[in-house]
C-alpha cells in the first residue's frame, strides 16, 4: 500500500438527528492510497464523533462529507497521513540534518574542552584557581537568553576576522570563507560558544576531584605526566559522567531555539530542528494534528536516547556530587 494525498480533519455539520446512531457532527479525515490492485482509493476515517448537545452548543462547520460515517467506524488501515505532511512540508528532513551535524561538533568540543578544564581545576595547582572556580560557578546564576546579546557581538567580530574583509584577508591576503562573516550563517557560530557549558565543567571536576590521589602517585612511580593520567585512568574511571555531559550538550544543542535565530538571518542552510519546527508552526497554525506531528519527530531522538541510557544517566549525576 502506498500512502498518498490525504484531506486533514473538518468539523462536518449534519441536522440534529440521533436515529441510527449516527452523530450529527463528527471529525473526520480523508485517506488516498493505491490498494493491492493498484487502484486509487479514498476512504473516510472517523476520529471524533461530537455529542449533539456539544454540537448544538459550539455551532456547525462548513464542510459536509460525501456519505455520513457511523459512531462504530474504526481505523482499519493504519496510516501516517499526518507525519508525511509535516515531514514534506516543514522540510524536517533538511533541518534534522542540520541539527545531527551541529549536536555532534558541539558534543565532540564539549567533551574535549569541558573534560581539559576539569582536570585543570581538579587535579592541578596554579594561581587563582579557586576565584576562576568560584567566577564559573557564578555564570550559572546567568540566565542563558541573558547571555546572547554578548555572545552576538563577540561572535559576530571573530566572524569578521576570518572573513573576506577581516584581518586575515587585509593583512595575510586570504580568508578563511568566501563571506565577510564566516561564523554568522555558519557553524561556528551554532556550536563554539556552546563547547565549554559551565555546568559540564562543574560535574566533571567534582567527578575528577572524587578519584583518591594515591592513583596520582602511583601514576607518577610509573613516569606518566597529567596527559597519560587523564587518558589512562581518569577518563575510564568517569564514563558515566562524560555521559551526562555528553546528554546535556545533545540535549542543549538539539533544542536551542534562540540563539540560532540571532545567527541565521536570511538563510535556511544552517537553521536547526528548533527553528525549522518554529517556521513550521507558524504556517500551519490553524492544523494542530500536523503540528504535534511535527513536534513527536522533533522530540524522537531525544526520546529514544534517554530510554535507553536513564541508568547511566543517574548513575552519572550521583557519582558527580560524591566530593565537592
Amino acid at each position: 500500500m502506498t500512502l498518498g494525498e490525504s484531506t486533514t480533519g473538518r468539523i462536518l455539520p449534519r441536522s440534529i438527528d440521533t436515529t441510527n446512531d449516527i452523530s450529527p457532527c463528527i471529525l473526520y479525515t480523508n485517506d488516498t492510497y493505491i490498494n493491492d490492485a493498484k487502484e486509487t482509493v479514498t476512504e473516510n476515517r472517523l476520529v471524533i464523533a461530537i455529542p449533539p448537545e456539544v454540537a448544538q452548543v459550539q455551532g456547525y462547520g462548513n464542510r459536509a462529507p460525501e456519505d455520513y460515517i457511523e459512531r462504530n467506524e474504526i481505523f482499519r488501515i493504519p496510516f501516517f497521513t499526518n507525519y508525511c505532511q509535516a515531514w514534506k512540508g516543514g522540510n524536517l528532513g533538511h533541518h534534522i540534518w542540520v541539527s545531527v551535524k551541529i549536536t555532534a561538533i558541539t558534543v565532540a568540543g564539549t567533551v574535549i574542552f569541558a573534560t581539559l578544564t576539569a582536570y585543570a581545576f581538579a587535579r592541578m595547582n596554579f594561581v587563582g584557581k579557586d576565584v576562576l572556580f568560584g567566577i564559573l560557578l557564578a555564570t550559572l546564576m546567568i540566565p542563558g537568553i541573558v547571555q546572547n546579546l554578548p555572545n552576538f557581538l563577540l561572535v559576530n567580530e571573530i566572524g569578521r576576522i576570518f572573513g573576506t574583509e577581516g584581518w586575515f584577508a587585509t593583512t595575510l591576503g586570504f580568508s578563511f570563507c568566501d563571506q565577510p562573516n564566516c561564523w554568522i550563517n555558519n557553524w561556528p557560530a551554532l556550536t563554539i560558544p556552546f563547547m565549554a557549558p559551565a555546568i559540564s565543567i562543574f560535574l566533571l571536576r567534582q567527578h575528577f576531584a572524587s578519584i583518591p590521589y594515591e592513583l596520582w602517585d602511583a601514576a607518577q612511580i610509573d613516569g606518566a605526566g597529567h596527559v597519560r593520567f587523564l587518558l589512562q585512568i581518569v577518563l575510564p574511571l568517569s564514563k558515566a559522567a562524560l555521559f551526562v555531559v555528553v546528554l546535556f550538550a545533545f540535549i542543549g544543542a538539539w533544542n536551542e531555539l534562540a540563539w540560532p535565530l540571532l545567527v541565521t538571518v536570511g538563510s535556511d542552510e544552517w537553521r536547526p530542528i528548533a527553528v525549522g519546527l518554529q517556521s513550521f508552526f507558524n504556517e500551519e497554525a490553524n492544523f494542530p494534528h500536523l503540528r504535534m506531528a511535527g513536534s513527536m519527530i522533533a522530540i524522537l531522538p531525544i526520546l529514544i536516547l534517554y530510554a535507553f541510557t536513564q541508568r547511566t544517566f543517574i548513575e552519572g549525576l550521583s557519582q558527580s556530587g560524591l566530593k565537592g
